[in-house]
């Protein structure tokens, strides 16, 4: 079981209602993406890390270091949109290369900014349902919701997939790596591969184990959650 899974069974908000905490989530995302205000954004990111590591006491150091993966990629995308390239000097910040100015606009950093409060709100919001609500709780959101059976069917598999990927690419990595697999340049590009052929051959093995385990279990299309 990896982190986030296990923080979802062992909150505090873990059995509180489900349904609830998606409307939470919700409105949040609504409210965020409808509305251009960073300090709305601003307020519902700080909120939601109030709900996540004070209410449903999820360690605030593991919260952290959960939110430093998606961050990595927000700041590369907020780089590509802060930076601009023009012929004309229109720069609060620049340099000249050749016949071009690269360089910080005003209206790229009032951008940069909303859009790094808005997706932290929408990150942290999305954070707050999966740290604290277990699985069989969102598939019970989902039938409330009258989502068709197939398209629950595609979450539950999706969902377990990830931490099914997840695991078995930590675990050949460590076990690459106690083998000095990723000692020099050369080595760290075979292992590279050696792991990727070895997780899609696990994954294959465990997806036809997990079908053969549903149909054992009569499996007719539709994951049963009682009320």
């Amino acid at each position: 079981m990896l982190i986030i899974d296990k923080y979802a069974y062992t909150n505090k908000l873990a059995d509180s209602n489900p349904f609830n905490k998606f409307i939470i989530v919700v409105i949040s995302l609504g409210i965020t993406t409808i509305i251009n205000n960073i300090y709305i954004n601003l307020m519902i990111f700080a909120f939601m890390i109030f709900l996540t590591t004070i209410a449903a006491g999820i360690p605030f150091d593991k919260y952290i270091k959960i939110l430093s993966i998606p961050m990595s990629f927000l700041i590369i995308s907020i780089i590509t949109i802060l930076i601009s390239i023009s012929k004309t000097d229109i720069f609060l910040w620049e340099i000249n290369v050749f016949d071009y100015f690269v360089g910080i606009t005003r209206v790229s950093v009032d951008e940069s900014i909303l859009l790094l409060t808005r997706v932290l709100a929408s990150i942290t919001s999305t954070f707050f349902l999966g740290l604290t609500t277990p699985l069989n709780n969102l598939i019970r959101v989902f039938k409330r919701l009258h989502l068709p059976n197939s398209i629950i069917e595609l979450i539950v598999l999706i969902y377990r997939f990830i931490f099914i990927f997840l695991g078995e690419a930590r675990d050949i990595y460590l076990t690459q790596e106690m083998k000095f697999g990723y000692t020099d340049f050369k080595n760290s590009l075979k292992s590279t591969a050696l792991l990727v052929r070895s997780l899609f051959l696990k994954i294959l093995l465990d997806y036809k184990d997990m079908v053969i385990v549903l149909e054992c279990k009569l499996y007719d299309g539709e994951f049963r959650i009682g009320d």
